[in-house]
């Protein structure tokens, strides 16, 4: 990314354009899919964010419109400032817009006013909200009228249980499209799991369960510290699709369904994003075993043991996606809608996180 210019509002698309002109020697060349807006309070997310989005222009070139609020300001502001994104391939020809705006105070309400004429026309608007959507802010409204799309990160969120009321809300009331990077996150995991039950005599099994054991990697960073999420959503997309009925759950993420129990447990990989789901174990009452873990040497490989009184297969292996830093946003950007099992995961969710379990 270029340095950042800091100019008034109206000087946008000018000073813009005087970046271009100096860059066409380079042989640069200006390239926006959608718009691209991002809102954020500063925090020590706010470079991660970014991070994120720097994944995203270098798959699907963008205008990127990128609010920051400054929740501790002494005094109203608002400042803008422009700069030309590059994805960090330095053969790439393809650059993009990237127009800062950074407020505080009661200046928050001149946002939409200072943004609109910057979105480029005709092309699609996706909103990135990186706060918990659960709380009310003077922004949101005006910002998701703009998009056709929202995508939110539930790590953001207080309560889970919460986030997934507000999230339906929306929707029922909105139609407008969401994602989450989170719900993203999981996506490798779904693969496996219907790879692996993908006939109906290993489905059959799934209506015999004694235990089911996921495990999750507890390691936090300063980015992430709600690490149960991934885990409490796949367990509750997999309750959705195959009609399980939680009776009880209790704060140690141990849960009894009506004729099998479930466990979320935790351990901790130095190498593995934070949350990330690490192993699904499937224990059947007649005893058949169908134990999935990752590869600790090599974590986008999950090998997958199968067995029973009567056998055991040879185990094998399954490539998992990368994990990267923003992948997620980067899929959820190339989605189209909304995904009818993300919504019903959602209401399942209710269910099991009845007791605020994150």
């Amino acid at each position: 990314m270029s340095i950042q210019q800091i100019i008034s509002p109206d000087k946008i698309e000018s000073e813009l354009m005087k970046i271009w002109e100096g860059l066409a020697k380079e042989n640069k060349m200006r390239a926006s899919l959608f718009n691209l807006i991002i809102f954020n309070r500063y925090s020590e997310r706010t470079d991660y964010i970014r991070n994120i989005v720097q994944k995203v222009i270098e798959k699907f070139p963008c205008r990127i419109l990128f609010i920051s609020e400054d929740p501790a300001a002494d005094h109203p502001y608002l400042k803008t400032a422009v700069s030309v994104a590059m994805p960090q391939n330095s053969e790439s020809s393809i650059a993009c817009d990237n127009i800062d705006i950074g407020v505080g105070g009661a200046f928050l309400e001149r946002v939409p006013y200072v943004l609109l004429p910057h979105l480029l026309p005709d092309l699609p608007v996706t909103l990135l909200w990186a706060e918990d959507p659960c709380k009310a802010h003077p922004l949101f409204q005006p910002l998701s009228k703009l998009a056709g799309r929202i995508i939110f990160d539930s790590e953001s969120a207080d309560s889970l249980l919460a986030f997934s009321k507000t999230v339906l809300e929306l929707r029922e009331k909105t139609q407008i499209d969401i994602a989450d990077l989170n719900w993203a996150r999981t996506e490798g995991w779904r693969d496996l799991i219907a790879f692996v039950f993908d006939t109906p005599e290993r489905l059959t099994e799934l209506q015999h369960l004694k235990q089911l054991t996921l495990t999750y990697n507890a390691r936090p960073t300063e980015f992430f510290c709600h690490l149960k999420i991934q885990s409490m959503y796949l367990l509750s997309w997999l309750s959705d699709r195959l009609n399980w009925t939680c009776k009880t759950a209790n704060q140690k993420l141990q849960f009894q369904f009506e004729s099998f129990s479930a466990s979320i447990e935790s351990t901790e990989w130095e190498k593995l994003g934070p949350g990330t789901i690490i192993g699904a174990r499937f224990e059947t009452k007649k005893d058949s075993l169908v134990d999935c873990a990752r590869i600790k040497d090599r974590y986008h490989y999950v090998e997958i043991q199968i067995s029973s009184p009567e056998k055991c297969d040879l185990p094998y292996q399954f490539v998992l996606g990368q994990t990267a830093t923003g992948q997620s946003l980067v899929k959820e950007i190339c989605m189209k809608g909304t995904s009818d099992h993300y919504i019903a995961m959602l209401r399942q969710l209710q269910l099991l996180d009845r007791n605020q379990l994150c």
